[in-house]
């Protein structure tokens, strides 16, 4: 009988800690206690401040560094002020929204899923000039200059005259497939072209005059392979990533390849002198040698889900995982710093103002983090 006993408590104890291990999230805790003197640092806080409503995949707070700016679902673009944390509705277009605007000025650039561009003046609402395009324009619109870029559903790159929306020239990626997931790739702009990722799994060099460079393959397979991750520019080195296939570093000049590694990533990267930061498909956030890709320190922060952003502020490097886990990592050592635990699902990248982070969820809650006093 006490045998059989033992036998069942040995089965039990077995059980609960297979349980314990297979759980979906992973136990973190605090590593590392630092004073930091940099204006956002550990330990943290934060606050739900305003909500804007359902908003899109991956979409993104624009800040003027005063402001920040969103467009919902419902067509709607807001302007919200994060000191008196209060929002103020610029206009209703009643077509969804699912880029991020961009702001130059007293004007915001806003596109839709319908396909129209539309350039607004900020202080009264008014539009002052609106395009239509063939396809909905997603991801990120971005001014240089004179110039407003974007691309649409379809892998166009389109570069404007951002006064009167006319089309300076458009360069044309591959060719349309419903089955594919488009237009979350940001734009990279390097001294001789910009760098755009595409959904086929290829990021491409185009010049400021809209024509090829070159072409690189970093995706691996032929469906569902995107190069979401926006490219980062360093001088003479380009760095790449696709959902599934590969985080590579090319020379900038011809594509050729200078460091591959297996690592897929939804996330954005990040970049200082001391390494390259991103997060993998697996729950990983990785700091790799700048020069030969090797692991200088790796961490897992979720078994469940996905890290869809990650933000490097001085020497600490935030990671918001999809569940809403907020985790501050020593950019040096990969220790962590500190845990918010925010529990809202998010798939945005983080914005810093005002010496604050902000993020928004699924459902349009924003929130700002920030240091404690």
């Amino acid at each position: 009988m006490r045998r059989f006993i033992s036998i069942f408590l040995l089965f039990f104890v077995a059980t609960l800690l297979y349980s314990c291990s297979s759980s979906k999230e992973v136990v973190l805790r605090v590593q590392e206690h630092k004073k930091l003197s940099q204006p956002l640092a550990p330990p943290l806080d934060y606050e739900k401040i305003v909500n804007v409503d359902d908003v899109g995949y991956k979409i993104k707070l624009i800040s003027d560094g005063k402001f920040l700016y969103v467009g919902n679902l419902d067509g709607e673009v807001y302007r919200i002020d994060p000191k008196e944390e209060e929002k103020r509705e610029i206009i209703e277009l009643d077509q969804p929204i699912e880029s991020a605007v961009a702001v130059d000025g007293n004007f915001i650039y806003v596109g839709t899923n319908r396909g129209y561009l539309f350039k607004i003046d900020k202080r009264d609402g008014k539009v002052v000039k609106k395009r239509q395009f063939p396809f909905p324009i997603l991801g990120e619109l971005y001014i240089k200059g004179d110039r407003l870029y974007f691309f649409d559903e379809n892998d166009v790159v389109y570069c404007l005259k951002k006064g009167n929306l006319d089309t300076v020239w458009k360069y044309l990626h591959g060719q349309f497939n419903i089955m594919d997931v488009r237009g979350v790739s940001g734009i990279a702009f390097g001294s001789d072209g910009l760098y755009v990722g595409f959904d086929d799994g290829s990021v491409d060099k185009v010049s400021y005059k809209g024509d090829q460079i070159w072409e690189i393959q970093v995706g691996k397979g032929s469906m569902f392979v995107d190069s979401d991750t926006t490219p980062i520019v360093n001088g003479s080195v380009v760095y790449v990533s696709s959902v599934k296939g590969f985080t590579e570093a090319v020379n900038a000049k011809n594509g050729e390849l200078l460091w591959k590694r297996d690592i897929s990533s939804y996330s954005n990267m990040q970049l200082n002198i001391f390494g390259l930061f991103i997060a993998d498909n697996n729950g990983n956030v990785y700091c790799l040698d700048n020069s030969n890709g090797e692991t200088i320190w790796k961490i897992k922060l979720t078994n469940s889900g996905n890290i869809y952003s990650i933000k490097l502020v001085g020497s600490v490097l935030y990671a918001m995982t999809e569940q809403g886990k907020l985790v501050a990592l020593d950019s040096v050592k990969g220790k962590i710093l500190d845990i918010l635990d925010i529990d809202e699902p998010f798939s945005c990248k983080m914005t810093l103002c005002c010496d604050k982070l902000f993020v928004i969820s699924r459902d349009g809650s924003v929130y700002s983090i920030f240091s404690k006093k």
